[in-house]
């Protein structure tokens, strides 16, 4: 049994690396890396990092399950548009990031991993740990074969200066910490595996990853041999499964809870795929402007209603007061990060942050007891 608890424990530890190893964690870095050097890479690779490992302690498999209960729309929304991220992530890269690349070949090969997303989603969950240690392995051993001499020239100093991390700090911390908590995938980790202990483990097979991610960007650009290529698409594509199949099946536990599977939801996210293609729309702006979904829209919904001590409760009115905090702070949060006038991300932080604080106490429901 014990034996069993700790294969478990390993095999879901090394499929959740895999599975937050998206379009984010295989181009942020480098972006990261570019703008700031050294600093900038550690102020995204730590928050990131303490995040998931947070979820597991603050969330045992039984708050897992009644938040999933509670907030099955949003998750489900969480993963339709992290389907829709790769996808667009792969379109682009395939489209406009190689040498010889076309919108044919980015559209045909997106099609293709949104379809693997699609077929694998009937895949049950005992073999999703396998799945994943084998996609960790192979991404490993593609990326050990590039031989990371791209380490080695990865700079100590960026583009911009040490204050400016200073302040885009706040947002990377803000969504980091918080968007784990919409990620079915880690309810799925933190229910099956039955321990905080799982995300240790991907601790230990997630930093590499990251790391060697950045190999592919030693001068600030992403670097697309054909290794490089291989390694991204395999790692796109099983996140898009993953997501894939919790936008259909809404997450654990959705069909026990009476909440029937939405296949439109696995469906939209290939609209993603003209943003990567079309030459107005592709580039690092979409990119950016997809990230701030998670490092603003989606935190703020955690924060406000999920937190483990006491949220509000999601009704019209205060749906619609977070929506009204979101648009300055959307803009906000585009004038720092696509306009660079690095400022304006703890504004965007704080136009949420506070306002939250002064619903959440006004609104919030009465912490309810694990039993329930």
């Amino acid at each position: 049994m014990q034996s069993a608890n700790l294969r478990g424990i390993l095999g879901w530890g090394v499929y959740s690396a895999s599975s937050w190893t998206w379009c984010i964690g295989l181009f942020l870095p480098i972006i990261m890396l570019r703008l700031f050097g050294w600093p900038g890479f550690l102020v995204f690779a730590v928050p990131n990092i303490a995040g998931v490992v947070l979820f597991g302690y603050l969330f045992d498999a039984e708050r897992c399950r009644r938040t999933l209960r509670e907030h099955r729309l949003a998750v489900r929304l969480f993963s339709t548009c992290t389907s829709a991220y790769q996808l667009f992530f792969i379109a682009w890269l395939w489209t406009h990031l190689h040498p010889d690349g076309t919108p044919l070949a980015g559209a045909a090969i997106a099609l293709a991993v949104w379809l693997a997303g699609l077929g694998l989603s009937a895949v049950p969950d005992r073999i999703w740990p396998w799945l994943g240690t084998a996609v960790w392995l192979g991404s490993m051993a593609l990326v050990i074969g590039t031989g990371l001499d791209g380490l080695g020239e990865l700079p100590a100093t960026g583009a911009l200066v040490g204050t400016d991390l200073a302040l885009v700090a706040p947002a990377i911390i803000f969504g980091f910490l918080l968007c784990p908590w919409l990620d079915a995938s880690f309810h799925r980790a933190r229910i099956t595996s039955g321990s905080p202990r799982v995300f240790l483990v991907f601790a230990i097979a997630f930093l590499p990853m990251i790391l060697l991610s950045c190999s592919y960007g030693p001068d600030g650009r992403l670097l697309v041999g054909a290794v490089a290529l291989a390694q991204i698409t395999l790692q796109a594509t099983f996140t898009n499964a993953v997501h894939a199949r919790d936008a259909w099946l809404g997450g654990p536990g959705a069909e026990r809870d009476g909440q029937p599977p939405r296949p439109i939801a696995a469906l939209l996210p290939v609209i993603a795929i003209l943003l990567g293609t079309l030459p107005f729309l592709a580039g690092e702006t979409t990119y950016l402007r997809f990230l701030g979904l998670y490092g603003l829209v989606f935190p703020a919904y955690a924060l406000l209603f999920m937190a483990p001590w006491g949220t509000a409760t999601p009704n019209r009115t205060t749906l619609i007061l977070l929506a009204v905090l979101l648009v300055p702070a959307g803009l906000a949060l585009d004038r720092a990060f696509i306009g660079r006038e690095m400022g304006y991300a703890p504004l965007a932080v704080g136009l949420v942050l506070l306002p939250a604080a002064a619903i959440l106490l006004a609104t919030r429901a009465p912490r309810r007891d694990r039993a329930g």
